[in-house]
């Protein structure tokens, strides 16, 4: 009778695995920034905002660079471009961009005595203080939403 011999024991190892948040794959990266882009330029065009003002808007350093961007030839946005999306996206949903286009453009370029824009527009605000601002105007628009 042979004996069969036994299987060697797998090292234990002393730590647990550990879970790991890894960003999603690169096909669905570049995905999401296709459609983040796409969305961000159907606000800029319904902001009205000129090639500066977008550039400024999404931390791009030049108009060439952002015509890259619209022409889709850019791999991923960077965690902060994605974030400044995400903002202006929720921003215009929160004033009804997508059903009333011209009370967004009118909100966004009218100077307001409101306490974060000092007789500023919102836009000129959010152009100056960057995602500050644009963290500050989606909040103050989802706080209003909820009133």
């Amino acid at each position: 009778m042979t004996r069969k011999a036994a299987l060697p024991a797998k090292p234990r190892s002393r730590f647990r695995p550990r879970l790991i948040l890894q960003p999603s794959a690169r096909r669905t990266a570049r995905h999401n920034t296709h459609a983040a882009l796409r969305r961000f330029f159907v606000i800029a065009d319904a902001w009205e905002l000129s090639p500066l003002q977008q550039c400024r808007l999404l931390k791009i350093p030049s108009p060439m660079v952002l015509a890259r961007y619209r022409l889709g030839q850019v791999s991923r946005l960077s965690a902060n471009q994605h974030e400044r999306v995400v903002l202006l996206i929720s921003i215009h949903a929160s004033l009804g961009g997508e059903t009333r286009p011209d009370h967004a453009w009118a909100w966004v370029n009218q100077p307001s005595e409101a306490e974060p824009f000092e007789g500023d527009s919102p836009l000129y605000f959010m152009l100056e203080k960057g995602l500050p601002a644009l963290r500050a105007v989606a909040r103050m628009l989802v706080r209003l939403q909820q009133k």
